[in-house]
């Protein structure tokens, strides 16, 4: 029996090797008392259990699953120079039934409301994100003795049978990784990544056990598990790399030096190339083949051949000329697709059906030119079975027609399987693959690493872009990575690579559209302050979400216009004759609600008529005047070819210097920050009050006596700025006559909306007596909700919002009659809304 064999071994090897004692064993072997201790405390079970046949002839084990768990009371002090015990190791003998769900090892969290913290994920690999998984990966119905040796700030290492399989990246002292002095979990996750699983035996030491200690505990197997791929029964390719004249295609087959591409103008084919293929230690074959002397803007027929097996007649079609003046440019980007292929499959299907539907042409290949991914690809980049299952399957549906190139993510951890996927060599830039660009008609597309923070890096994305501003035939350039410089919904991912050097580089140059991103698992849009450069982040490619309330540092950043926590892609059309491009972002939902595919987001940006809008002028308070509290500066109404998208005000004590402004108050017509929560998740619109043309400085700190000169200026939805308005002075007193002040709101009330019947819009004014939360909410008859307006702390004042007729995912609601509802903390009303065709 295990527990006797293993009792012997530690006698003769405590005398000869002095080889470390633990200090905790649960052996399993009495099914009448499972939670019994050999060594140590019993374990508390949380749940049930039951005893099963051990890995050998008289062995016992137990099977524990989802929502079950054990405690158990260590009794170990604390370690590693820290207040929790910092030092420790895990032996585990285990068996798993099945491969694609999680199943858990331990968990520090006391309370079990947080992850675990060592886990076997749905490819078999074992560890946790935050150390990475190792590359070995378990078979099912197999014994495997597990173990992990820690030592926070110094060691985080897993071994399989007695032989490291992961050097892993270590933990902080009193961090995630550290035993509470109370005890720990085992087998334990919050959110039921605890799949039923067998376990025969549990060690437990007080030290972090070397290699060789770990290699003279045995195990299962004699060697690491080698894990060899399945044969290919069909090729699936896979594009990249597309010029006017060339491009890769690539695929999996079996074993098989042969790599061939026949192809043509017609289904007849005609033309054949051949390539090179890349064999990895577990046979998983690549082939890739570049085909060359092809002509811009044409359709080619091909398959791809590996010996016997050939892959279907597949269709792309080639760029256009470089410098085209004519047609269009249209591109996805989807990001952080990574670990629940099932939820990316979800969202590559969605793009396909859209750009059908949006364009009319039933191939592809006519709609869309390209896909950008922003990384975050695979969950463990030097696991080579996750980029089968995690990003080639799942792409299938498209990338056979449509080229895929990807800027690397955090996940992929530099590893060379990626780079031996990746054909960038002909687009790289001086450190190689790492990050790269190349040219699509008159776009430059930038692949920036932003893991890899070099100033060589710096340089050749600031010269690029130089050479871009001068070259005649770029009119767009278009640059993504991984990290994003600000991220509302998740602080913690923010790089100031980014925000401090790449998004300043870019701003330096006209020609800079878009910097896309990913990271954060959301979406989200906004743009630089002072330049026409649009941030877009698009994170919510399948990988699971990050939401709103999750994390406690989430930030309002003023750069930024929206956030939204969906499962997302973006499209980009551009119109290379008007230059024009117009964007729109997808939602297919998020954990509680389904989306149809719906548009939530549209933007645009228009070179062709950049008229910026007209000077604003003053309306109060007059030049020269003196004020007191409450300030409201207001500007003249705004006037401009497109729709105003933001104001600026600017208030300095000292005339014309407004480097140091007391006052910098820039904000957008809108500003969507968090939701409402269960059950509608309804975005939650912060400026959906707002009267851009005003700013109160009623919080401002100002002088007595003093005069403040001010300026404001507007800029609509082009990303064009006004010049700034003339400087304009005020006094600051604080005299008052509040009882003869007609502008302060003595009772709240509700208007009737106007005009009513309405078509496509309508105007609802209120007044707010008392300063407090205020919503305006817009119903059926039915009294279900169809937008919500308004969910904001205001000031005591009058307000003004227009409703346009849509739902709160931006569908027209169809004519009839609806209420609205305004609710105070002290007074509510209802008024009705006729919605005509």
């Amino acid at each position: 029996m295990k527990h006797l064999t293993y009792l012997i071994v530690i006698l003769l090897y405590s005398i000869v090797f002095s080889q470390p004692v633990p200090v905790g064993h649960w052996s399993f072997d009495n099914p009448n008392d499972l939670t019994n201790a050999d060594i140590g405390n019993s374990l508390t079970l949380t749940g049930s259990h039951s005893a099963v046949a051990g890995p050998e002839d008289g062995d016992g084990a137990v099977r524990i699953g989802i929502g079950s768990y054990y405690l158990l009371d260590h009794g170990l002090p604390a370690s590693g120079g820290g207040s929790n015990v910092n030092e420790f190791s895990l032996v585990f003998d285990i068996k798993i039934p099945v491969i694609s769900p999680w199943y858990c090892f331990y968990q520090t969290d006391l309370s079990n409301v947080s992850d675990g913290e060592f886990f076997i994920n749905p490819s078999g690999n074992i560890g946790v994100g935050d150390t990475y998984y190792t590359q070995d990966a378990l078979a099912i119905n197999e014994w495997y003795r597990i173990g992990i040796s820690v030592k926070n700030g110094d060691r985080y290492d897993i071994y399989i049978d007695g032989y490291k399989s992961l050097k892993g990246k270590p933990g902080q002292i009193d961090g995630r990784f550290s035993f509470d002095l109370n005890g720990v979990l085992l087998f334990a996750d919050n959110n039921s990544e605890d799949h039923e699983l067998d376990v025969a035996d549990v060690k437990l030491f007080s030290t972090a056990l070397t290699d060789q200690e770990m290699k003279d505990l045995g195990g299962y197997h004699d060697r690491p598990p080698v894990v060899i791929a399945p044969p290919d029964t069909v090729i699936l390719p896979y594009l990249q790399s597309p010029t006017e004249s060339s491009i890769y295609v690539c695929w999996h087959a079996s074993i098989s030096p042969k790599s061939i591409v026949e192809y043509g103008t017609s289904e007849s084919l005609g033309s054949s190339a051949t390539g090179d293929v890349y064999i990895w230690e577990d046979f998983t074959t690549w082939h890739w083949v570049k085909l060359t002397n092809l002509q811009p803007g044409t359709v080619y027929y091909y398959r791809a051949i590996s010996d016997t097996m050939k892959s279907d007649i597949y269709k792309f079609k080639t760029p256009p000329s470089i410098g085209q003046k004519t047609g269009h440019i249209r591109f996805a980007i989807i990001g952080d697709t990574r670990t629940y292929p099932n939820q990316f499959t979800n969202v590559v299907s969605s793009i396909r059906e859209k750009v059908t539907e949006i364009y009319g042409d039933p191939d592809i290949e006519n709609n869309l030119n390209l896909i950008l991914s922003n990384g975050d690809i695979v969950t463990y980049g030097p696991t080579l079975s996750q980029y089968k299952a995690e990003w080639f399957e799942p792409l299938s549906g498209v990338t056979a027609n449509v080229p895929m190139m990807v800027s690397i993510g955090d996940h992929e951890h530099d590893a060379d399987n990626y780079y031996n996927y990746m054909k960038y060599e002909d687009f790289a830039g001086p450190q190689g693959e790492r990050y790269y660009s190349f040219q699509y008609g008159r776009v430059l597309f930038i692949a920036v690493h932003s893991i890899f923070h070099t100033d060589v890096q710096l340089q050749w994305l600031d010269n690029l872009l130089q050479t871009a501003e001068a070259d005649s035939t770029i009119d767009w350039v278009i640059a993504y990575t991984h990290r994003p410089g600000h991220s509302e919904i998740w602080p913690d991912g923010n790089e100031s690579y980014v925000q401090d050097h790449v998004i300043p580089i870019m701003s330096k140059y006209s020609k800079a559209d878009i910097l896309t991103y990913g990271h954060s698992h959301a979406y989200e849009r906004g743009q630089v302050t002072d330049v026409s450069l649009r941030l877009l982040e698009n994170g919510g490619g399948g990988a699971e979400l990050d939401r709103w309330r999750e994390y406690p540092n989430q930030t309002d950043y003023p750069e930024i216009q929206k956030t939204y926590d969906y499962w997302s892609y973006t499209i980009i059309d551009i119109d290379v004759e008007n230059k024009r491009y117009d964007g729109a972002m997808y939602a297919i939902g998020l954990d509680e609600i389904e989306f149809d595919n719906i548009k939530v987001d549209q933007f645009f940006r228009d070179k062709k008529t950049e008229t910026p809008p007209t000077k604003p002028g003053v309306i109060e308070p007059a030049h020269g005047s003196e004020v007191s509290q409450p300030i409201i500066l207001h500007a003249s109404e705004y006037q401009g070819v497109y729709e105003i998208l933001s104001s600026q005000f600017q208030v300095t004590s000292q005339q014309g210097n407004y480097t140091n402004s007391r006052v910098d108050n820039k904000r957008d017509f809108e500003n969507i920050y968090s939701d409402t929560g269960a059950p509608h998740f309804i975005p939650i619109d912060k400026n959906a009050v707002i009267d851009l043309t005003k700013c109160s400085l009623e919080n401002e700190s100002l002088v007595d006596g003093n005069t403040y000169w001010w300026r404001v200026r507007y800029r609509d939805r082009n990303l064009q700025w006004s010049s700034w308005s003339e400087e304009y002075a005020f006094t600051f007193t604080t005299k008052t006559d509040v009882d003869n002040d007609p502008g302060v709101i003595k009772e709240s009330n509700l208007y009737n909306n106007y005009p009513n019947p309405f078509n496509p819009s309508t105007v609802i004014k209120f007044d707010v007596a008392k300063t407090g939360k205020v919503t305006l909410r817009v119903y059926t008859v039915e009294g279900k909700l169809v937008k919500e307006l308004m969910n904001n702390e205001v000031k005591s004042g009058s307000y003004s919002v227009t409703w346009n007729g849509t739902d709160s995912f931006g569908t027209k609601m169809s004519s009839g009659i609806y209420f609205y509802k305004l609710q105070t903390s002290d007074y509510q009303k209802i008024g009705k809304a006729i919605l005509v065709k």
